[in-house]
C-alpha cells in the first residue's frame, strides 16, 4: 500500500537504509525492523490491515555514542543532514525530540525539575536547561531526526552565541529515531570546542535581510 503523504528515501539528507548502490531499484526486499519502523512512524498516522497506527509518544531514549556520521561515511557525496527546521513535519520532529530529551534528563539523570523554555517560547539559546547536585546550571539544545543518525545539524546565530559563551556548561542532545518506539540519545558537551578546534565546521547556509 502506497504512503500517504509519500515518504522520502533520504529525510534530512540521510538515507533509511546503508545498502550497495545496486540494490536501489523497484521491487520487494527485507527491511531491518528498526529500518522499517522508522519509515512507518515518518509516515505518521496511516491505515495498515484497516487499523489506524498511531504515532509513538516520546519516552526516555537509550544513550549511544554513535549518532554522528564521520564526514568520509556521508552517503551521497556529504549533503545536507538537512534542515529539520524546513521540513513539513519541522515542529512535530522538534517538539518531539525536546520531550524525548526531558524524559531522559528526568529519569536517566534523576533531575527532577528541568526548565523547558522552548514550551515557554523563550529563545535564550537552548530548549532546556537544569540544575545539578553541585549547583551548576546546564543548558541544552535539543537536534531531532527521524533517522538514525546525523551529518549535519542547524545552529542559530543565538544558539551559537550561547555555546561560546556557556562553554562546558552547554550540551547539545542529538535524539534519533525520532517518531519511533526507539529514540537514541548523543550527549555532547561544549560544542563551541569542537567548532573553535576545527573538528566541526560551520558554514552560513541562511542570512536575514532587513528590507526598509
Amino acid at each position: 500500500m502506497p504512503f500517504s503523504p509519500p515518504v522520502p528515501a533520504k529525510p534530512e539528507g540521510v538515507f533509511y537504509e546503508q545498502i550497495p548502490q545496486n540494490i536501489w531499484r523497484n521491487g520487494v526486499r527485507e527491511l531491518a525492523p528498526g529500518v522499517f519502523e522508522r519509515i512507518v512512524a515518518a509516515a505518521g498516522a496511516h491505515q495498515v490491515g484497516g487499523v489506524a497506527k498511531r504515532q509513538v509518544a516520546p519516552a526516555a531514549p537509550v544513550e549511544a555514542d554513535d549518532l554522528i556520521i564521520p564526514r568520509d561515511r556521508v552517503v551521497g557525496g556529504g549533503g545536507q543532514n538537512g534542515s529539520w527546521r524546513t521540513s513539513k513535519r519541522a515542529k512535530e520532529i522538534g517538539d518531539w525530540a525536546e520531550i524525548a530529551a526531558l524524559d531522559f534528563i528526568r529519569q536517566e539523570l534523576k533531575v527532577a525539575n528541568p526548565v523547558h523554555r522552548a514550551a515557554q517560547r523563550e529563545t535564550p539559546g537552548w530548549d532546556i536547561d537544569f540544575t545539578d547536585k553541585t549547583g551548576k546550571l546546564h543548558r541544552v539544545e535539543v537536534k531531532g531526526t527521524v533517522g538514525g543518525a546525523f551529518n549535519t545539524i542547524d545552529f542559530t546565530a543565538g544558539e551559537f552565541r550561547a555555546a561560546q559563551e556557556h562553554g562546558d556548561e552547554y550540551w547539545i542532545y542529538l535524539v534519533a529515531n525520532c517518531l519511533t518506539d526507539r529514540p537514541r540519545i548523543q550527549r555532547i558537551r561544549n560544542p563551541a570546542e569542537r567548532l573553535n578546534s576545527g573538528h566541526w565546521v560551520a558554514m552560513p547556509a541562511l542570512f536575514t535581510v532587513t528590507l526598509g
